[in-house]
């Protein structure tokens, strides 16, 4: 099964990946952390990235897809769960091509409120959790005691672009998948807990 993960950024879609490793057995596809881990060798390819996330550019397709069919060629799980791909027609009709869409979960969540939770939000250094200054005021991760830090792209300069961007390239994907009858609508501004029931309940 092949479920595709569409809303504004900071609509909990990193998060709600988080609470359904605790009960689904799934791959998953987060091309914003593969890209991330590019940057953190240091590579020139990394470089590149880099400037262009900063920017909140969309990085170029040719360098999402190989990262996408890289992943996607260690799969053994049962089912795959893309996070932050497909962001654009382009991205979708290449993702056509590799596999079938059985499900696309539209987390929706007003733009002020997405920023709210941008501005708020913290990833750990070492591990990866996303967590927010409310939660750990200290900047050290509960999971693994790292470092929490900001992103690099979630400054207001960035996060408005990244809005732009969704706006022209990545909302005409939900009425695409809404035609073809793989679309279920989740309400984002409910507590994290409620969202995951709702998605599971759509998986199941």
């Amino acid at each position: 099964m092949n479920i595709v993960l569409l809303g504004i950024q900071g609509s909990g879609k990193g998060t709600l990946v988080q609470d359904l490793s605790k009960h689904l057995d799934f791959s998953l596809v987060s091309v914003g952390a593969l890209l991330r881990e590019e940057i953190a060798t240091g590579s020139q390819l990394g470089k590149l990235i880099k400037s262009k996330t900063d920017k909140g550019e969309l990085v170029d397709i040719k360098i999402v897809i190989e990262t996408v069919k890289k992943k996607l060629s260690e799969n053994k799980k049962p089912i795959v769960i893309f996070d932050g791909f497909p962001r654009s027609k382009e991205q979708a009709d290449e993702l056509d091509k590799i596999c079938n869409v059985d499900l696309a979960i539209y987390l929706n969540l007003k733009k002020d409120d997405a920023i709210k939770r941008i501005m708020n939000r913290l990833t750990c250094s070492k591990c990866g959790n996303i967590t927010t200054r409310t939660n750990c005021p200290d900047m050290i991760c509960p999971i693994c005691k790292g470092k929490l830090t900001v992103r690099s792209d979630d400054t207001p300069e960035a996060v408005n672009k990244r809005f732009e961007q969704y706006e022209l390239e990545t909302y005409p994907l939900i009425e695409r998948y809404k035609k073809r009858g793989v679309l279920v609508e989740i309400d984002a501004s409910k507590t994290p807990n409620e969202v995951l029931k709702a998605v599971m309940k759509v998986i199941k």
